[in-house]
């Protein structure tokens, strides 16, 4: 069977009951972590660090804290988790959102069933939920079901895929750590640090796959579509773009035809932003 990493990183912005409810589904894995690595971006809350301290003795599992002086942001954060990890194969998870307790059991399968993979992914399905000091609305993971967020699975299709939209859930992610090394690992690259490490993995030669099931319940809430828009995403996009080209991902006819059909939704209002992303990027659940 092969043995993963679990990667999560924390910073001092996160809800410690959206916490709480991460680890619980890590708790209820029917295949569950052989580590995990949980890296602290920064300083926390006392209430943050209460819940960590609560899941370091979790029964079988073996939690390795890796503590930054200051906040680095998440892709040197999720790069130092990387390089602490101590397994062949390493997964990520957002600090929000909940694992399906059959997640691993189906990547792993199809792993087994497909050695020659190196970076595998899975449907999300997103939800809401309201959070009051002490509860969230009820639903299947706590929250309000919103809609499914679809990727291709096979690896040429991912690869199509690429050329417009990151073709990966990056919370349901499970990479080959030395490929991800090879590819030199996560780095700064503001909003879009996910993308730009599959996107190298790819030009390098990693075989691609994306589970057909839900693996991973994705938390969304009024800020989520609004945070993807205005002038600093702009630049970002921009970046993403010219990081495509340079690495011979896309020509320049779709550089120009990317950039035409990205930028000017980054300027709509974030409620109709939201609307756009729901409406053309989600299946309806």
């Amino acid at each position: 069977m092969v043995k993963f990493s679990l990667l999560i990183c924390v910073y001092d912005k996160e809800c410690p009951l959206h916490l709480k409810r991460c680890l619980e589904s890590i708790n209820s894995l029917l295949l569950g972590p052989d580590e995990v690595v949980v890296v602290k971006d920064g300083p926390l809350t006392a209430e943050l660090d209460e819940v960590l301290e609560g899941f370091r003795f979790s029964e079988g599992l073996a939690v390795n804290f890796i503590a930054l002086p200051e906040n680095v942001t998440l892709g040197p954060a999720r790069a130092a988790g990387v390089l602490a990890a101590v397994h062949e194969w390493v997964a990520i998870m957002d600090s929000d959102d909940i694992c399906r307790p059959d997640r691993f059991a189906r990547q792993l399968d199809l792993i087994g069933r497909n050695p020659e993979l190196g970076l595998v992914g899975g449907q999300i399905a997103e939800f809401s939920g309201v959070y009051d000091g002490d509860t969230e609305a009820a639903g299947d993971s706590g929250g309000l079901r919103a809609a499914t967020r679809v990727v291709p699975t096979g690896h040429d299709d991912i690869v199509r895929y690429a050329k417009f939209r990151s073709p990966f859930n990056h919370m349901t992610v499970m990479f080959k750590r030395d490929e991800v090394l090879k590819a030199g690992n996560y780095r700064r690259f503001p909003l879009f640090e996910d993308y730009d490490l599959w996107t190298r993995m790819i030009k390098n030669g990693t075989i691609c796959a994306n589970h057909p099931d839900v693996l991973v319940d994705a938390r969304i809430d009024s800020s989520t579509f609004g945070r993807r828009r205005g002038v600093s995403y702009i630049r970002s996009e921009w970046r993403m773009q010219k990081q495509l080209k340079a690495l011979g991902f896309i020509n320049n006819a779709e550089f120009v035809r990317n950039l035409f059909l990205r930028i000017p939704v980054r300027l709509l209002p974030g409620k109709v932003l939201g609307g756009v992303y729901k409406g053309f990027a989600r299946k309806r659940n």
